[in-house]
């Protein structure tokens, strides 16, 4: 049984919340790749956050903000060149790290990098999906890189899931699949298949908002992805993870210098 504050602490996972800066520190899926035209940015949501995806000059997917800097523009209406996204009301250019960039003869270098800009971050796309990374510090290795190059059953699924937040899509995959082995990290379930001819599937269930979510389902045969143990509980798996971000929080708050 949960209790009201329990369901609180699993389902907000908006900037600050213990829930939402633990699924930040693992690699989300943003969208997939088909969705992501090379002359068009995409707007995305993800934990409550307003973003837009754009491909850079080699056709790298990069994450920034949605809204300019400057005035606040909504930056789908950006033009995506080259070296960044340019907001078309000032002609601020962004790059993919969101520094502003500035050209002329006027100055000294040439060209120059505004520590000024808004969020960004990381990006890698594999598997038909692109993923990025919203936590601290340097991202880790996204540990289903190789999945690019097992043979996939399907192309991956994207489905928006309404007034449904992410927890309820995780009980629901575990009601569906009772007899078979699942691996929660912590909004991924992973369901290997009951022999080596049956497929794998992958399910990242990513909060649009604390009422919505976006299931990502990524189905193949080859190895299995996980050398972890078999989990039987997905809320208590989450309630272990949660238990060391509050933990690490309390060591933060109680240290020299922190009032």
């Amino acid at each position: 049984m949960i209790t009201h504050e329990e369901n609180e602490l699993l389902t907000q996972t908006g900037k600050g919340t213990p829930c939402g800066e633990l699924m930040r520190r693992y690699w989300q899926p943003a969208a997939l790749s088909e969705e992501l035209a090379a002359d068009k940015p995409l707007p995305v949501q993800m934990f409550g956050e307003e973003l837009v995806l754009f491909r850079d000059g080699d056709g790298k997917p990069a994450l920034i903000g949605r809204y300019c800097a400057h005035q606040g523009v909504d930056m789908i209406y950006g033009r995506v060149e080259p070296d960044g996204l340019r907001c078309m009301y000032h002609g601020w250019l962004f790059d993919n790290c969101g520094k502003v960039v500035l050209r002329g003869e006027w100055l000294p270098e040439k060209e120059r990098r505004w520590d000024v800009g808004q969020p960004a971050y990381p990006c890698i796309e594999a598997a038909g999906i692109i993923f990025a990374y919203m936590g601290p510090g340097e991202p880790p290795v996204l540990p289903l890189r190789q999945l690019g190059a097992e043979p996939m059953t399907s192309y991956p699924v994207k489905r928006l899931e309404r007034k449904a937040n992410y927890f309820h899509g995780i009980v629901n995959v575990d009601e569906q699949l009772p007899h078979r082995d699942r691996f929660f990290i912590p909004n991924l379930v992973v369901s290997r298949g009951e022999s080596a001819a049956e497929e794998n599937c992958l399910r990242w269930h990513v909060p649009v908002d604390d009422q919505t979510h976006f299931e990502y389902t990524l189905c193949y045969l080859g190895p299995f992805p996980s050398t972890s143990s078999a989990q039987t509980s997905a809320p208590e798996e989450l309630r272990i993870a949660l238990a060391i971000i509050l933990g690490e929080r309390a060591t933060a708050s109680a240290a020299p210098g922190k009032t």
